[in-house]
């Protein structure tokens, strides 16, 4: 009999079996990923985040867990369990082939045993639910069952993603190893919503397997072999596009124009460089177009407005009626103008909303620190580094203007669609680390060579030494 029928408690997603096995699969993680640092990182400035990030992933993960279970008392997890749980069920009572037809076909293709093995169609019909189904039915079914397993499972998506994201950036700038680490690795709402069994942790691993893949197949070719950067950038752009093609729709674009300004550097002549630029940019911009166009087929930007516009009247009239934490961005008309003039209010509401004031409940408190951070942090990088700075240094640094131009559209979509600072908390998460790690260049950009000298004079010789190659390429503007 299969493990998951012994505590089938209906929307209960923690049960004695997750908290069983919660310690064995918490040091087995820890375990496995010690001995990969020990292979991959043995003399690099890197290791030493590698292991801390992975469990404040894990640590997030059994927090949020808790948090469906014992506050909310269910949510999206809840019925993507269910779905697993499925897929686990058919596995062993209606036998392999029908497990299998479930955990590979779309569900058209599904015979009448498949079907009838389904609690709730809807997940099975819709291609992205469907996939994180799919992706916890595999995790589940290795832990006998369990949502601890599948959520784990899903965190290390997030975090592998993560991960190659920042390792792409620290490979870039060197002597920033410790303030990306932080801003890409360490954010705390990053850490805490993207993990667990939700689209979240799919979409943020995907985001950073593409821009690994992208970067070290097109760019850095061969700098970490093929067959890595191949897989992450089937991996990436499969979760990107599925799972929530909006994240495609902002980050293919900038980076395909990112990649093109990259190759400028590579340019020695400097006359053939500055005129390199302008060609690059149309190449670049011409192909994120064509990507642009073929990832947004499924969706017209009026009809996200018109929904936009509805479920800005639904939510207010329920945050009235009985005080929810949901935000209005005030009247706009349904349509692409209409959207494109609240961009400003909706990337304001994405990175530094909710005030104080606005944490009406206690679950969104935690978020409202992090956004009266994030406003702080954005005013003192702006002062400290000046507006021309500023301006030269996007125009300077392809990496700084593609996190920017990822980050603010990403906080556009989310900010003018969720309309919910519970949701919003989630649905932002992709953005944070690119426009932290784009604040953290341009902090650096003012003194970047004293940072340089200075970094190197506090290090050891050894560690000059495993960083010297980098160093001896990186771009000082």
């Amino acid at each position: 009999m299969f493990p998951l029928l012994l505590y089938d408690k209906g929307i209960d997603i923690l049960n004695l079996l997750d908290y069983i096995l919660l310690p064995f699969l918490t040091i087995g993680i820890i375990f496995v990923f010690n001995n990969i640092k020990k292979k991959r990182y043995r003399d690099s400035l890197v290791a030493q985040y590698f292991i801390p990030a992975l469990v404040f992933r894990l640590i997030g993960t059994f927090l949020t867990a808790c948090l469906y279970q014992y506050y909310y008392g269910y949510g999206d997890t809840t019925w993507y369990y269910i779905g697993a749980s499925d897929i686990a069920k058919a596995f062993f009572n209606k036998g392999f082939s029908v497990g299998m037809e479930m955990l590979i076909y779309p569900y058209d293709l599904y015979s009448p045993a498949a079907k009838e093995s389904i609690t709730y169609v809807f997940f099975f019909t819709n291609d992205s639910m469907l996939t994180v189904v799919k992706t916890g039915a595999l995790f589940s079914m290795l832990t006998l069952g369990s949502f601890i397993g599948a959520s784990f499972g899903l965190t290390l998506i997030s975090f592998i993603g993560m991960w190659m994201f920042y390792r792409v950036m620290q490979d870039l700038y060197p002597h920033l190893h410790r303030q990306l680490a932080y801003a890409i690795l360490f954010v705390p709402s990053v850490c805490f919503w993207g993990t667990g069994l939700m689209k979240d942790p799919l979409s943020l691993g995907g985001v950073g397997m593409f821009v690994y893949g992208l970067y070290f197949l097109f760019y850095k070719t061969g700098q970490r072999g093929l067959l890595l950067p191949i897989i992450a950038l089937i991996i990436g752009l499969y979760y990107s596009i599925v799972v929530k093609a909006y994240v495609a729709v902002a980050v293919v674009p900038a980076a395909v124009v990112w990649l093109s300004l990259l190759y400028k550097n590579k340019i020695k002549n400097k006359i053939f460089r500055a005129l390199s630029v302008p060609f690059l940019l149309a190449v670049g911009l011409g192909f994120g177009a064509i990507a642009l166009q073929q990832v947004s087929k499924s969706f017209k930007l009026e009809d996200i407005a018109l929904e936009a516009a509805k479920t800005q009247w639904w939510i207010a009239l329920n945050t009235e009626q009985f005080g929810g934490t949901g935000y209005s961005l005030g009247v706009f008309e349904p349509t692409t103008a209409g959207m494109l003039k609240k961009a400003p209010e909706a990337i304001n509401v994405a990175l530094f909303r909710p005030y104080p004031w606005e944490s009406k409940k206690i679950i969104v408190i935690p978020s409202a620190l992090e956004a009266v951070f994030t406003l702080f942090f954005t005013l003192f990088v702006f002062f400290k580094v000046g507006l021309f700075r500023t301006i030269r240094e996007l125009f300077a640094d392809p990496t700084v203007l593609f996190c920017l131009i990822f980050a603010l559209i990403f906080a556009f979509a989310v900010g003018f669609t969720s309309m919910n600072f519970g949701a919003l908390a989630r649905y932002k998460i992709p953005a944070l680390p690119f426009y932290f790690s784009a604040l953290v260049i341009l902090l650096d950009a003012k003194n970047r060579k004293a940072t340089i000298a200075a970094f190197n004079k506090g290090n050891s010789t050894d560690d000059k030494q495993i960083i010297s190659k980098e160093l001896s390429s990186f771009p000082l503007q």
